[in-house]
C-alpha cells in the first residue's frame, strides 16, 4: 500500500509546488503568547531600480516589476530590526501561508546548536552512530554530525523528479526514517560535498532521539516560541502513520515570521537579552573560513562545481546556511529553498531580506540581485 501510495504521490503530484502543505499532513508548530513587533522604519524604503542577468544577458528595471513578473509572492526588507520594505505578489498576501523547501535545512542547524549547548547532544563531532545504533557499519561510522550539515556525508543520492530518484524518494516518502538509515555510503566522509536530503532526515533523526519529542515541537518550544512568531507555522510530515518531518523542506509559515527568524540570526539568536540560538553556534555554522589556504582547501571540496555563487572565489556552504565573503572582515549568509525561497542576512548592512515565490523566474541567481539590495541600504 505504501508504495501504491508513493508512486500516486509521484505521478499526482508531480513537479513540487509551492502549495504542497495543503496535500501533506502537517504537524503545529505553535507560536507563543507574546508577539515580538516588528516596527515599520520612519522612512520607508523607495522601489530601487536594480539590474539582474537572465541566461547571461544584462537585465534592469523597478524592483516591483522584477517581482510580480518572477512569481514572488513576498518581498521583506528589514533593516536594524524594522520594515523598511515589504510586498506581496501574484495572489498573496501578509496572512498567506509559503512553504521553505531547503529553506528548512538552516532551521533544523539552529536546532543542532541548541541541542548541543543543551547537552542533549554532546558535539558535531560525534559519530551519527553515536545516536543511531543501526548507522554503526564500517564506513558509516565515520560519518560525523558535522559531514551531515556541511553536505560531505558521502552517503549515496541519485537527483531527479522520476520515482526511483532520492530526490523523490525523500519528498514524497512516507516512511523516511527507514529511508534514511538504509543510506549507503560511497564515498570517504568529508572528503567530497553531495547536497543530499538524507543528511538532513539524519539530523532529524538525531534530534528526535536526543531530545525525546518530535522536530515540529521542539522547534515550537526552543525558537518559535521564544521569537515571538505572529502566527502559528507548520511542518509538514512524510505521512499520518508515521508523522516524522520532512527535515529538508517541510516548515510552512507567514512571509513576516521567516523574516522574524532571520532578523533572530542576525541578532546572533538573541532576542531581549535572552539566548535563544547559541551565538557560538551561529557564527560556526554562518562565517566564511578564516584563512586563504583554508578557504581554498575549503572550496576544493566542499563547493559544487555547478553552483555559480558558491563556486565563486568568495562563496562557501556552512552548516545548513550559504555564505558569501564580502571583504576581508565582512560575509553575507542565507538560506535558501527550491523555486526561489530566501532568507538572505547582511551583518554589515545590519538587515535581513526575504524572497519567497512560487517559481525562481526570469533571472539567474538571486543572490546577486538580492547583495545588491542589501549594498543599496545606508
Amino acid at each position: 500500500m505504501d508504495s501504491l501510495n508513493y508512486l500516486w504521490r509521484c505521478i499526482g503530484w508531480n513537479i513540487p509546488k509551492i502549495d504542497d502543505y495543503k496535500r501533506f499532513t502537517n504537524a503545529l508548530v505553535a507560536k507563543g503568547n507574546t508577539i515580538f513587533p516588528l516596527e515599520q522604519a520612519p522612512e520607508k524604503m523607495p522601489p530601487p531600480a536594480v539590474s539582474w542577468n537572465y541566461k547571461g544577458q544584462p537585465r534592469q528595471g523597478p524592483l516591483p516589476d522584477l517581482l510580480a513578473n518572477t512569481g514572488t509572492t513576498a518581498c521583506i526588507i528589514l533593516q536594524q530590526g524594522q520594515i523598511r520594505y515589504e510586498q506581496y505578489f501574484n495572489g498573496y498576501q501578509r496572512d498567506s501561508i509559503n512553504t521553505s523547501f531547503s529553506v528548512a535545512k538552516s532551521m533544523t542547524s539552529a536546532l543542532i546548536g541548541i541541542a548541543i549547548a543543551e547537552g542533549a547532544i554532546h558535539s558535531v563531532e560525534d559519530p551519527v552512530a553515536r545516536y543511531l545504533p543501526a548507522f554503526d557499519k564500517k564506513g558509516q561510522d565515520q560519518v560525523t554530525i558535522a559531514h551531515l550539515l556541511q553536505m560531505c556525508s558521502g552517503l549515496a543520492y541519485r537527483e531527479g523528479v522520476l520515482p526511483w530518484t532520492d530526490d523523490a524518494r525523500v519528498y514524497y516518502g512516507l516512511r523516511l526514517r527507514d529511508q534514511a538509515l538504509k543510506a549507503n555510503l560511497i564515498e570517504t566522509p568529508g572528503t567530497v560535498y553531495h547536497y543530499n536530503n538524507y543528511n538532513l532526515l539524519l539530523l532529524g533523526l538525531i534530534l528526535e532521539k536526543t531530545t525525546s519529542q518530535p522536530v515540529p515541537a521542539y522547534f515550537s518550544e526552543k525558537i518559535w516560541q521564544p521569537m515571538g512568531a505572529e502566527a502559528d507555522a507548520s511542518w509538514s510530515v512524510d505521512s499520518r502513520h508515521s508523522g516524522f518531518a520532512k527535515m529538508e523542506s517541510g516548515f510552512n509559515a507567514l512571509a513576516i515570521d521567516f523574516a522574524r527568524f532571520g532578523q533572530l540570526c542576525l541578532q546572533n539568536g538573541a532576542l531581549n537579552g535572552h539566548s535563544i540560538i547559541p551565538a557560538d553556534w551561529m557564527h560556526t555554522a554562518t562565517s566564511a573560513p578564516t584563512h586563504k589556504a583554508d578557504t581554498k582547501t575549503y572550496l576544493s571540496r566542499m563547493v559544487p562545481p555547478l553552483c555559480k555563487w558558491a563556486g565563486s572565489p568568495h562563496g562557501y556552504y556552512k552548516y545548513g546556511w550559504w555564505g558569501y565573503q564580502t571583504d576581508a572582515h565582512n560575509f553575507d549568509y542565507f538560506a535558501l529553498g527550491a523555486k526561489g525561497q530566501f532568507i538572505y542576512i547582511s551583518p554589515r548592512k545590519q538587515a535581513v531580506i526575504v524572497r519567497f515565490g512560487k517559481q525562481w523566474g526570469a533571472i539567474d541567481w538571486w543572490p546577486e540581485l538580492l547583495k545588491q539590495l542589501a549594498d543599496s541600504l545606508a
